[in-house]
């Protein structure tokens, strides 16, 4: 019977009375349980509504996880916890930290919209968010790294857009991550968890200790520390990523090769334009690489030839998953400054470390005669010009350079987050009001932790003949010159937010009372980012240093960001009773945005010097502002069924990096390509990789960026036809117009259609290492229109049988529709079930089901995960799939249509008894030890090849064991 829920101070959503028997994945909106009649009828606040009353099964799908239900998942991080819930996809995993933009960010992200428009919350405040790369979506999200999970007393999460509510980034929905609060008692837990393979081995331990009872003493203390460590996984210790970017498979009864080995390697490859001696006809390319020409070899097991070059095999040197540790803490205040009124007062700190390993650094680096590497250059490409009767009319070639014998390069991201927040709640005159101030900052610190060499130091080597980077002789010589601990940026992200609001009941309607909430807040945002000299070297801003030093195989020609904002919104909702089976929500809200306010402003041309100059700093972009609204209607037409629904609109600003900035070089294009311009002077030899341009759109008015609108509605409910058993569907559409890509066009696309983007073309561009190439640009648009519609679902039964409490629990998200356009007007595009033209895959089905056994003190609970299979990333012909000849050996290149990658189902198993103030869990994730599911994909989340680090979990069959103490 769905009948009205009465709690105390915090929400807790429960089934029949006892909190859902599930591993925290399954967690459902609630089916209440009768109220005592002496029980105090206390309003409280959910998540998506502003309103606090006396909560019900309410008119929008929120899914609750309480504080046991975190502990049953064996979830040892709020990263692990979010990502493992069938309503997220698209959100940006650690494994994107190993060199595939994730800088030590991971996110949450709802139901396959990019993560910057899942609003997280803490506590229901704005946290300063972190940068997400372009790969991921662009723009900016809270890292949910930063969250300490031990300090949680419960998320709650509203799959429905909440624009009108909460403002800016809530068009997918909202996750928030409510504190622990007024506990008088002390809990302290430590885990050790180890996959049966090498690698992976994580543990845990924490305490939380609360004094004085608000209720009974007018103040309470809460203190929380929790210390985490996760070891990291290599690609080499999991056979399905050892082999790397080069290995035989079978497909539609033909076997294949694959190999997207580079060309970057040591011994390095010489490329170069050259002809017979005195003509005149078009040079032609030439690939050399001389030692495989003395040797017949390549000299490593990671390198082989293809032709006459040597190809290195970079996916077999990556992490799989990175490695980390976190320290966070909460410390929250309560006291009653009189029986209306209190205040409050929290401070959240953490601080998480994540090294993350790649290939050693890959770097093309011009030569020539004169000016770089010219003992080189008369010794291999001079000598091979000579030999073969042709000369080099531009005296330039590439070097193909990897530094392999000093190891994989490696970064070290340290996020440093803090969050301090306090306010009043009171009632005065019939209205209750609260109000709070909001200091939120997160600063994120890369350090060169391996395999990153300083350019200048190298040179010196090579030109004093110690080290030849065409043979790899001397490269011991290299241990000198490695940058380790060198900070390469520093990022710092501040929001700083007033809020106050108030609600008042209003009349009585046939169903009871109505009551109005009113509210506003305003907000400063602020977001930096500093580089070291060796990043700021070789940008061609006339600011930065006009050096020739950078790190090799890193990041380098950027300039200092910073920017702000300032925006305010003001906001109501009405709740309206209208039946005692029939209630209404109304709810609206405005906001405005003023522009962007760079430090950093550029011209875009150089100077006379050549050198681009800066201009003053000053506002630039549109200022956005935008009303939204939600109408929301819940139906109970008898006391065991509920129908609800909703309609709103929502609203999002450009990013503040989408407009503030400056066009940098940012490395190189994740594909291979051909010129996309032949016979021009930047084409290179064969498939290559370009470089890569990012940069803002700071213009104004109607050439610059707009802001995104959206408009979504949800239609569902829940039935109880049986006592035990609830069921629960929601139906929900999602449209985004003026959506703004922030990594602009995507490099398939324009490389694909070169004429049509050719204004994205710089042609030739010079690329800071001294060679010349062709750079795509990647600039904020406004892209059109995406369409996202699924169905969510939750069902659970309860039953208590001979042998127990018998628990189940099955809950999933359906995706009807996914799609995009890249420009206004453009063609629709999709990732739906297919790796799609962003690089990323949007799965069909995601779901997780529960068996849960309570008998006595022995719970016991099998969960499985489900994923449903995706059509693979294709490849056309001479690219990286190639025929097998007779003898075995790799043959011609041809096009492969793609993979079919399988659905992929895990199961867990969880053991808990419960002695009374000590509690023993033992668990086992990956019960089966399945590996994860065979993708030739190579430009997803990171450098993993063999399978998609992104959507699947490499550690196998893992077995923890959790110890829980109450004092």
């Amino acid at each position: 019977m769905i009948q009205e829920r009465v709690l105390s101070r915090s929400l807790r959503l429960m089934f029949s009375g006892s909190v859902v028997a599930s591993m925290g994945l399954l967690a459902l909106p609630a089916i209440a349980q009768e109220v005592a009649d002496n029980q105090p009828m206390q309003r409280v606040e959910i998540t998506g509504s502003s309103i606090k009353r006396i909560q019900k099964e309410g008119s929008l799908p929120v899914q609750v996880l309480t504080a046991a239900e975190i502990k049953q998942t064996g979830a040892t991080s709020a990263t692990d916890l979010i990502q493992m819930l069938p309503s997220m996809q698209g959100f940006v995993p650690s494994s994107s930290s190993v060199n595939g933009g994730g800088a030590g960010v991971t996110t949450a992200s709802l139901h396959s919209l990019p993560s910057k428009y899942t609003l997280v919350l803490l506590d229901g405040q704005r946290v300063a968010p972190s940068a997400i790369g372009s790969g991921q979506g662009g723009g900016y999200a809270v890292n949910l790294s930063s969250i300490p999970l031990e300090a949680v007393e419960r998320v709650e999460i509203l799959t429905d857009g909440a624009s009108a509510l909460y403002g800016s980034d809530a068009i997918a929905g909202v996750v928030n991550f409510i504190l622990k609060k007024n506990m008088t008692k002390g809990e302290a837990y430590a885990t050790y968890g180890q996959p049966k393979k090498n690698g992976g081995s994580w543990s845990s331990a924490g305490i939380t200790k609360g004094w004085g009872d608000l209720d009974s003493d007018g103040w309470n203390v809460l203190a929380s520390y929790s210390h985490e460590e996760q070891e990291r996984i290599t690609a080499l210790q999991r056979d399905f990523s050892a082999k790397g970017a080069f290995f035989k498979f079978n497909s539609g009864g033909k076997q294949y090769y694959f190999d997207q080995r580079t060309g970057n390697t040591e011994p390095a490859n010489i490329t170069f334009n050259a002809r017979p001696k005195g003509s005149t006809a078009d040079p032609v390319g030439y690939a050399i690489n001389p030692y495989l020409a003395t040797n017949g070899n390549c000299g490593s097991a990671l390198a082989g030839p293809l032709g006459t070059q040597c190809r290195f095999n970079y996916a077999a040197t990556v992490e799989d998953v990175p490695g980390s540790r976190r320290d966070s803490g909460l410390l929250k205040a309560s006291f009653k400054i009189n029986e209306n009124t209190s205040a409050w007062a929290e401070l959240v700190l953490s601080q998480y470390a994540m090294t993350a390993q790649y290939a050693p650094s890959a770097q093309p680096m011009g030569v020539n005669a004169t000016t770089r590497f010219p003992a080189l250059y008369a010794k291999y490409v001079q000598a091979y010009l000579d030999k073969n009767g042709l000369e080099n009319p531009t005296g330039n070639a590439t070097l193909g350079y990897r530094s392999v014998l000093i190891g994989g390069r490696a970064d070290e991201y340290q996020t440093t987050a803090s969050h301090f927040a306090t306010g009043i709640d009171g009632s005065a005159f019939g209205w209750t009001y609260n109000a709070a101030l909001i200091l939120s900052q997160t600063k994120l610190k890369d350090t060169a932790a391996g395999g990153y060499s300083d350019f200048s130091m190298l040179d010196g080597l090579v030109a004093a003949g110690k080290y030849d980077p065409v043979t790899g002789q001397g490269a011991d010589q290299l241990k000198g010159a490695l940058l380790n601990g060198t900070v390469f940026s520093r990022t710092k992200s501040t929001l700083n937010t007033l809020h106050a609001g108030a609600q008042h009941d209003l009349f009585t309607l046939p169903g009871g009372t109505s009551i109005i909430s009113l509210g506003g807040d305003y907000s400063k945002t602020k977001y930096t980012v500093d580089y070291s000299s060796l990043i700021l070297s070789n940008s061609g801003f006339s600011t930065q240093p006009v050096s020739s030093n950078y790190p090799v195989g890193g990041n380098y020609g950027q300039v200092p960001f910073g920017a702000n904002r300032d925006n305010w919104g003001v906001f109501t909702e009405v709740l309206l009773p209208l039946h005692k089976t029939l209630e209404a929500t109304v709810s609206g809200r405005y906001d405005s945005y003023d522009k962007v306010h760079s430090d950093y402003i550029f011209a875009s041309v150089p100077d006379a010097s050549g050198l681009i100059p800066r201009l003053a700093g000053g506002d630039i972009g549109n200022t956005s502002s935008a009303g939204t609204y939600k109408l929301s209607l819940k139906w109970t037409p008898t006391d065991s069924m509920l129908l609800r629904a909703a309609y709103g609109t929502g609203f999002k600003a450009p990013n503040l990096s989408d407009i503030a900035g400056a066009n940098t070089f940012n490395g190189s294009t994740a594909g291979s390509y051909a010129c996309p311009f032949p016979g021009s002077p930047g084409c290179q030899v064969g498939l290559a990789q370009y470089d890569l341009l990012t940069g803002p759109n700071g213009q104004s008015g109607a050439a610059g960026l707009q802001p995104e609108k959206s408009k979504q509605w949800t239609l569902g409910g829940r039935i109880e036809p049986l006592r035990g058993l609830s069921l629960g569907l929601d139906l929900w559409n999602v449209q985004i117009r003026n959506q703004v890509l922030s990594a602009g066009v995507p490099e398939q696309v324009g490389f694909a259609n070169p004429q049509q983007y050719k204004n994205l073309f710089v042609n030739p561009y010079p690329d800071p290492a001294g060679y010349t190439t062709i750079a795509y640009l990647l600039a904020p648009i406004n892209g059109g229109v995406a369409n996202y519609r699924g169905i969510d679902w939750d069902f659970s039964y309860r039953n208590k049988t001979a042998i127990g409490d018998l628990r189940a629990a099955w809950n999933g998200t359906y995706m009807l529709k996914q799609n995009y356009t890249t420009t206004a007007g453009g063609e629709v595009q999709s990732d739906l079930g297919r790796f799609g033209p962003d690089n990323g895959v949007v799965f069909r089905v995601q779901s997780n089901v529960s068996l849960s056994l309570t008998n006595g003190k022995l719970t016991n609970t099998l969960t499985a995960h489900y994923k449903s299979g995706y059509h693979d990333q294709a490849y056309p012909a001479d690219t990286a799939v190639f025929a097998v000849n007779p003898d075995g050996s790799v043959g011609d290149s041809v096009a492969f249509p793609g993979l079919w990658t399988p659905s992929y189902t895990t199961f867990d198993w969880q053991g808990k008894y419960d002695f009374g103030k000590f509690a023993l869990t033992a668990g086992i994730k990956n019960l089966f030890d399945r590996n994860p599911p065979f993708t030739l994909q190579n430009a997803g989340g990171g450098n993993q090849i063999g399978y998609d680090g992104r959507y699947t979990d490499p550690a196998g069959r893992s077995f923890y064991i959790t110890g829980n103490y109450k004092f």
